[in-house]
């Protein structure tokens, strides 16, 4: 209340400003229409491969987000939409301590739909959502927000074409000396989609021109991505980037697709392919290319009350010369879906990705009975996950990587790790699912490979959760 008061003589000015505006200019008829939902989270967890603070497992938050399309026609729209939190309970900064007043307010999308009359060709331009095609379990190498263009166009009945530029990065550089030179990276993305009689296939492919001093988000901005993360060998963060020029390319080109023509049978696939070189580190001491690839399948089989299904994947994995740059794929803000714990397939504001965000430098299986359901409105998720790296020892035992880091953790060929799930998902009404979940996960790395690094290590990590989302 004291903030609203403090702050009525801005609003009321800007009231005024807007009724000056709508006199000025001749008002359009278009229809406005409100969407979202609100989440919360109640949640014990160590997720973090560390012990834990016996006072800081429980967490409770909340978030909001909610979408506004303002429709002229079929051919013309806007959409904004903002998002409140995610707001942990008690916390002063998140406006969730007592008094609950706080700056938690952020756009997330706000952009212009419309499509070409007498065409086919629509665009999209704005802050919106950037994901490459997947058909197995999300993005491995880009699925986040940005700010850019995207066209799309109908080449037929069963071929569309979309094109788009993200503009990642520009003017962030924490280093005033930094800023406006080299500091953009932009990103071209193309996708095919292509469908069949039972069968769908999407190539894609991503040019990036990254700037050389376009890697570092900004000193108080711990919330943007810091795309040094998968754009960089593992540990070269803190390397100086001399590139071959003020800017080095990047390039992926991936193949994903499924097949349904035997159900009740389902066969799907993504391939990926990356390569990113910003030359060598200062003084020559150090390779920062990267590249790589990786595969990851999906097999299952639709039954009344349940899906029995494998997911598998293989990435490669860094060789024995930590100088010579990395042999795992690149990527650029993924979200890859695989489990609720150890990946980053958790429901809505919960805890996961205890391991990564990408399965990237990993080899894996996870078998799961999805979908069980035995009472109407009610379902479970089993699921069972064997995890191990494919990155050569010799990166541990020579120094290049010096620990596993939760939420970007780094296996070698003698690491390994497992994870059970059960999930269960009650639909208490059409606009309000209650989901629970319960996870855990055992990592296992080996002792002579990582040695005293494993001193401070806690191999157990869990969750257990209680999530509520109102869909409005």
């Amino acid at each position: 209340m004291k903030m609203i008061t403090r702050n009525l003589p801005k609003l009321a000015a800007g009231l005024a400003c807007v009724f000056c505006l709508g006199a000025a200019y001749p008002s359009a008829a278009a229809d406005i229409k409100a969407s979202g939902y609100w989440d919360f989270n109640f949640e014990w967890n160590n997720i973090a491969f560390s012990k834990p603070d016996p006072n800081a497992v429980f967490h409770a938050r909340q978030r909001l987000r909610t979408q506004v399309d303002v429709i002229a026609s079929e051919s013309l729209k806007g959409l904004v939409s903002f998002e409140i939190g995610t707001s942990n309970w008690g916390r002063a900064a998140d406006g969730a301590s007592i008094g609950t007043d706080g700056a938690t307010v952020e756009v997330r999308y706000s952009y212009l739909d419309w499509r070409l009359p007498d065409s086919g060709l629509k665009a999209r331009i704005g802050l919106q959502n950037f994901a490459l095609p997947y058909f197995v379990a999300d993005s491995p190498v880009l699925d986040d927000d940005g700010a850019g263009l995207t066209l799309s166009y109908p080449v037929n009945d069963n071929v569309g074409l979309t094109l788009f530029w993200m503009r990642a990065t520009n003017d962030n550089n924490p280093s005033p000396a930094d800023r406006n030179v080299a500091d953009a990276s932009d990103f071209f993305g193309l996708t095919l989609p292509v469908t069949g009689d039972g069968w769908r296939m999407t190539p894609w492919a991503v040019y990036a021109n990254l700037g050389g001093n376009s890697l570092k988000a900004p000193d108080n901005s711990a919330d943007i991505p810091d795309l040094r993360e998968g754009l960089l060998p593992y540990n070269a963060n803190g390397a100086t980037v001399a590139a071959k020029d003020a800017h080095s390319p990047a390039w992926w080109l991936g193949l994903g697709g499924d097949v349904k023509t035997f159900a009740p049978f389902r066969f799907a696939a993504d391939l990926a392919y990356g390569k990113v070189d910003w030359g060598r580190a200062g003084g020559n001491a150090m390779e920062l290319s990267r590249a790589g690839w990786l595969g990851v399948g999906l097999a299952e089989y639709k039954l009344d009350s349940l899906t029995p299904g494998l997911i598998f994947w293989y990435g490669s994995g860094d060789n024995s010369n930590p100088g010579d740059g990395s042999e795992r794929m690149p990527a650029i803000s993924p979200g890859w879906e695989g489990s609720t714990l150890g990946w980053d397939g958790e429901f809505g504001i919960a805890d996961g990705a205890s391991l990564n965000d990408t399965p990237i430098g990993t080899w894996g299986i996870i078998a799961q009975l999805a979908d069980m359901s035995f009472l109407e409105n009610l379902s479970h998720t089993l699921a069972l996950g064997y995890y191990t790296g494919t990155n050569s020892t010799d990166m541990a035992t020579t120094g290049a990587v010096t620990g596993i880091v939760s939420g970007n953790a780094y296996l070698t060929t003698r690491d390994h790790a497992w994870e059970a799930d059960f999930n269960t998902r009650y639909q208490i009404c059409e606009e309000l699912p209650l989901v629970v979940e319960l996870n855990y996960l055992r990592l296992d790395p080996d002792k002579d490979v990582w040695g005293s690094a494993l001193n401070h290590i806690d191999k157990n990590a869990y969750k257990a959760g209680v999530n509520l989302r109102y869909v409005f």
